[in-house]
């Protein structure tokens, strides 16, 4: 355009100098007249092509700068762009854009073939870019490339581009990576639907994968099966040998139940020390039953953690669909139901939901709710059963027992209410309060005149390890100003099962305060002799279960004979429990039994019935002596 400029230029100097030349009549020469208009159209020229020249260069250096920052941006912007042709050739590829870069083609011309990108997407993927193309509209979806250690996400949009007549042109791909996001997803998504100690999906990914579960077998009629596992005393293992040992066996815990289940049943972690495990439609109640009781297995062989021996069981629960719930809430509450069940039965067992269970579920909630205000409203109150000395039949001391008077409830039993007290960590404000009382009604007795007696008081697994017993014995003591000699801690068997040097401190501090020591129901639980060498208990106490046939049965009497001697072995005494005739009496006086106590005497009585009753024995017994 520019040479054409010129010459129209040069043809209208050449023009206008041939007519100065030709046909104007001037006093001047023809020829020098042409010679200046000659001269002065072709500066006038020169000046007007200068000016284009310069518009010109300003026009390119405004089209190279649009043209660099096209680029630019291109390049460094959030997404690659390519341009194709209907063949897949690309036209035009910002190959130096980042997200190309991690698809590691060496030649960038050779990114874009089909058979390229076959092996990353998916048959049905290309099925739906290839409609959308042919109905002229764009594709958007996620495309993966590289492997399965190192795979890369690509946001793609792919739009076709057609001409006037209709004909595809060019096809504009642009990609984005979002292989951090979908990192950083997938990480959101362990996170919250997967428990971080174990590995194992949490309670909400239990949630979503029943309710799928349920949707599925409502469709196709058919039945699964839940199991709810609850791990026995790993709130104490807790508070006595800490958090650490607690995870380690939760992850062993989880890799051994890992290893009882099939791939097609979905094993949770429900939390602290909960699992869930949804079994597939193809196992049946006997699957199931055998399921659980490997469990059971699995979960009762010892734990070996920081030189600790460690023992557990579990309690399981098992509810099955549709027959116990049609819904999630539903068959998680009735499993959970039938794993209390199993919990209160001692736990280490299986048990399937009946209706039974939901009424006691409710039941367990209101003695739980009630009982957080038992000791604020006044509910509780101690009885007192005497303990007699068999040598000269003086009453020597007597066990405190609690009960709770709430007429709502029915004035719930021992037996019931302190193991939903444990299990709701209630029990160690409870114990406390026990032993507060106790000390204060023995040192009340004592100022009224009556004889000295010593106390026995139950202690708890729960106060005993949560590492405040020795201070809350010696504030009781303080408090009240019972000698320490009159007060015995009746501690059971199950404390002594994890044998720590955090619980054989405790012990050792018990008896630096002067108190006496009890080993409660011996041989009705776990304990070994190596506890009564490794303990420094002052009495041994035999279980009922013991006394009760001993008139009758050789074998108990042998028994109980064999209890005796060993205790006094250790220089312990010996308290019978139980005894409720006088055959039983001297049965036990014969093997040199040192006390006893049982409906021979009386049964557990409030304070003031039983200052009455013992007034009435120390007569009768003084009036034998008269």
């Amino acid at each position: 355009m520019g040479y054409l400029f010129l010459a129209i230029g040069l043809l209208i100097s050449a023009g206008v100098s041939a007519a100065s030349y030709f046909v104007l009549e001037t006093p001047y020469q023809p020829a020098l007249l042409a010679l200046a208009t000659l001269t002065a159209c072709s500066i006038f020229l020169c000046f007007c092509i200068c000016i284009y020249l310069d518009i010109q260069g300003r026009w390119y250096q405004a089209s190279q700068r649009e043209n660099q920052q096209l680029k630019m941006l291109l390049e460094h912007g959030s997404s690659a762009m390519l341009l194709l042709n209907p063949q897949l050739e690309p036209q035009y590829i910002n190959h130096r854009h980042a997200t190309l870069a991690k698809l590691n083609i060496e030649d960038p011309k050779k990114l874009i073939n089909t058979s390229k990108w076959k092996q990353h997407v998916a048959v049905e993927t290309r099925r739906r870019i290839r409609e959308a193309i042919a109905e002229g509209k764009a594709w958007q979806g996620e495309l993966r490339f590289g492997d399965t250690e190192n795979d890369n996400f690509l946001s793609t949009s792919i739009t076709p581009i057609y001409d006037r007549v209709g004909e595809l042109s060019n096809i504009i791909v642009c990609c984005e990576d979002i292989s951090e996001h979908k990192a950083i997803a997938d990480r959101l998504f362990i996170r919250e639907h997967y428990n971080v100690l174990t590995g194992l999906p949490n309670r909400q990914f239990a949630l979503r994968s029943l309710g799928a579960t349920i949707d599925k077998c409502a469709e196709l009629e058919q039945k699964f099966i839940l199991i709810h596992i609850d791990l026995d005393r790993i709130r104490y293992i807790n508070e006595s040998l800490g958090h650490s040992v607690v995870d380690k066996i939760l992850i062993e815990t989880a890799e051994r139940l890992r290893r009882a289940v099939h791939d097609e049943q979905l094993l949770t972690h429900l939390g602290a020390d909960e699992f869930l495990i949804i079994l597939d439609a193809a196992s049946d109640s006997d699957d199931a039953n055998r399921l659980a009781e490997d469990l059971l297995a699995r979960c009762s062989s010892p734990f070996y953690i920081e030189q600790h021996e460690v023992n557990i069981s579990a309690s399981i629960g098992l509810s099955q669909y549709p027959t116990d719930g049609s819904n999630s809430n539903t068959l998680m509450r009735r499993a959970e139901a039938a794993m209390f069940a199993a919990k209160l039965d001692s736990g280490n067992r299986v048990c399937r939901y009946d209706e039974s269970m939901s009424h006691q579920a409710d039941r367990r909630l209101d003695l739980e709710n009630h009982l957080r205000h038992a000791i604020a409203r006044n509910e509780l109150e101690l009885y007192y059963q005497p303990v007699i000395n068999l040598t000269d039949h003086q009453l020597v001391g007597v066990e405190v027992l609690l009960r709770w008077h709430n007429s709502k409830l029915n004035n719930p039993s021992p037996a019931e209410f302190i193991p939903v007290a444990e299990h709701s960590g209630q029990m160690a404000a409870i114990g406390n309060w026990v032993l507060e009382q106790a000390c204060k009604q023995i040192v009340g007795w004592s100022q009224s005149g009556f004889a000295n007696l010593n106390v026995a008081v139950n202690i708890s697994n729960k106060q005993f390890s949560d590492g405040d017993i020795v201070k809350n014995v010696s504030q009781a003591l303080k408090t009240s100003g019972l000698p320490a000699r009159q007060l015995e801690l009746e501690i059971t068997e199950g404390l002594l099962i994890n044998d720590t040097p955090a619980v054989r401190k405790q012990f050792k501090e018990l008896k630096s305060l002067g108190v006496h020591l009890s080993l409660d129901d011996f041989g009705t639980g776990y304990a070994s002799l190596s506890y009564l060498k490794r303990y420094p208990f002052d009495t041994l106490k035999i279980d009922r279960s013991f006394v009760k046939d001993i008139d009758h049965c050789g074998d108990s009497i042998a028994l109980t004979n064999a209890i005796i001697a060993m205790a006094h072995s250790f220089k312990m005494k010996v308290i019978a429990e139980g005894v409720e005739n006088l055959n039983q009496r001297r049965i036990l006086r014969e093997r040199h039994c040192d006390m006893v106590q049982g409906y021979l005497y009386s049964p557990a009585l409030p304070a003031g019935p039983f200052i009455e009753w013992a007034k009435r024995y120390g007569d009768m017994q003084h009036s034998k002596h008269v």
